[in-house]
């Protein structure tokens, strides 16, 4: 992230014994561009320097951290960190750092120029790190002064392909039940970069074998060795992450590298015909954050819930709405937002119904696809993907993929199907009209016939006005004869 434009917000910022260090310094001589502007600057009175530099920028200046003197600036493009550099120790502070390739410093006016090389501070080999796109640690009790840089690591290796080394690894697992001590919203900050990045299964992988996993989401501990025989391959615990890595296959706009297999590209083809439909591409980047959430934790319902008859065969009835209730509560602790805790709360809830909305062997009918749109609206895109990675993840590619044609055509009619009246373009009846046409006083009654009214306009059963005052009249009679018994 260098830069002598005039137009950056680090142009006409006061340089004098002001550092750029940290990850944008890391950026720049390994050559990775980003879209947001995010900087750290080391300069002695921070607090004076970022109000001046808040001033110039037009932007409010907030101190963010009660251990340190930290202040932030946000921009619309991303924000400037502003760090103490206590008693103009530089050395001091990048001692104190996490890794070594962002323990390195450059002087503001040097990096506003781009003369990054000839003027590096880097007293402990970050530049040779750079090269090898390493994350090593700078002093080894780096982990336990900030827990959340465990979750930094995995992140950056999910984003950026930094790569912890042996001796970071080890760390991570010795201190990974550390995490807790760490914000709840630092570690959602950091987790929802990590499960919108194209490497999602290799980075849960590394959050399983560091411990992170486990400690962050202890529910999902829980589903380690809850077998689920016959149907499923393998436990709870590994069904979901299976379920994650074929979600990011199905969702991807093209196919990336890790779907080279034959296999998994003739899977991902037979959906291409929904990806050429903007309003499907469209919901799925809407979902991306929650229906990855929810497909990882789809199935945490279901070691409460496990029952196993006499011949072994096991049920976990009510698994479903049990795991929307734990989501939701877990998410909350980590101060996941209220729109994207609902959103995974009715995957999650609702996972299974894809499955459900016909009989075996036969096409969906039009009452139960319009009553599955009416309860899903919005999530009914994102569902039918976990829907399609979860039956992956339950019977192995193998044994589906000569069934595969026949899921996605399944999924491909409950997407496409639309009310033949839908309710947008205006009801036949109105609740105003169905009491006039029913002599009925507000209150329950009326809206259960309207509903009833609008179904059998979205299926065709009734086309105009007239049909639907009949309805209202027959719904009348035979609902308050029902309710008087």
């Amino acid at each position: 992230m260098t830069t002598n434009d005039s137009s950056s917000p680090l142009s006409g910022l006061d340089a004098d014994g002001a550092w750029v260090v940290g990850g944008a310094v890391r950026d720049a001589l390994a050559g990775d561009k980003s879209q947001r502007f995010d900087i750290d600057i080391a300069v002695a009175n921070a607090g004076s320097w970022a109000q001046r530099a808040a001033e110039q920028l037009n932007a409010p200046a907030a101190k963010i951290s009660a251990h340190f003197d930290i202040w932030r600036i946000p921009l619309e493009e991303g924000q400037i960190d502003v760090w103490d550099l206590h008693e103009d120790d530089l050395d001091r502070d990048l001692r104190r750092r996490d890794f070594t390739v962002n323990a390195m410093a450059v002087p503001l006016a040097q990096f506003q120029r781009g003369e990054i090389s000839a003027h590096l501070i880097d007293p402990f080999g970050g530049r040779v790190d750079v090269e090898e796109r390493r994350l090593r640690l700078v002093m080894d009790d780096a982990l336990r002064e900030d827990p959340l840089r465990m979750l930094r690591a995995v992140r950056l290796e999910a984003e950026r392909d930094w790569r912890p080394d042996p001796e970071l690894r080890l760390a991570m697992r010795r201190d990974s039940a550390l995490i807790s001590r760490s914000a709840a919203e630092r570690q959602w900050d950091e987790l929802q970069r990590i499960l919108v990045s194209d490497r999602l299964p290799w980075a849960l992988r590394r959050l399983e074998q560091s411990g992170l996993l486990d400690a962050i989401v202890p529910e999902l501990g829980l589903c380690r060795a809850v077998s689920q025989r016959p149907v499923h391959r393998r436990d709870v615990f590994w069904h979901q992450l299976d379920a994650v890595r074929w979600l990011t296959r199905l969702t991807a706009p093209t196919g990336p590298p890790s779907m080279r297999a034959k296999r998994a590209s003739a899977m991902r083809a037979e959906l291409d015909p929904l990806f050429r439909v903007p309003e499907v591409v469209g919901r799925l980047d809407e979902w991306k954050l929650p229906l990855r959430l929810a497909t990882l934790l789809h199935d945490i319902g279901k070691p409460q819930s496990r029952t196993v008859d006499t011949d072994g065969s096991t049920h976990f009835f009510g698994h479903s709405e049990l795991g929307a209730e734990m989501a939701q509560s877990r998410l909350r602790a980590l101060r996941v937002p209220t729109r994207t805790v609902e959103q995974v709360q009715i995957l999650i809830e609702q996972h299974l119904r894809p499955g459900q909305v016909n009989s075996p062997g036969k096409p969906p009918t039009e009452r139960a696809l319009h009553r599955f749109h009416l309860a899903l609206g919005q999530a009914a895109v994102p569902l039918c993907w976990l829907f399609l990675a979860d039956s992956l993840a339950t019977a192995g590619a193998d044994v589906l993929l000569p069934r595969w044609g026949a899921y996605a055509a399944h999924v491909a009619r409950i997407i496409a199907w639309q009310p033949r009246r839908p309710n947008k373009t205006g009801r036949i009846l109105d609740g105003n009209a169905i009491m006039a046409a029913t002599g009925l006083e507000p209150g329950p009654l009326v809206g259960l016939i309207r509903a009833k009214i609008d179904e059998a306009a979205a299926v065709g059963e009734i086309v105009d006005a007239e049909e639907a005052r009949l309805m209202a009249r027959r719904l009348a009679e035979q609902l308050s004869l029902t309710v008087s018994n």
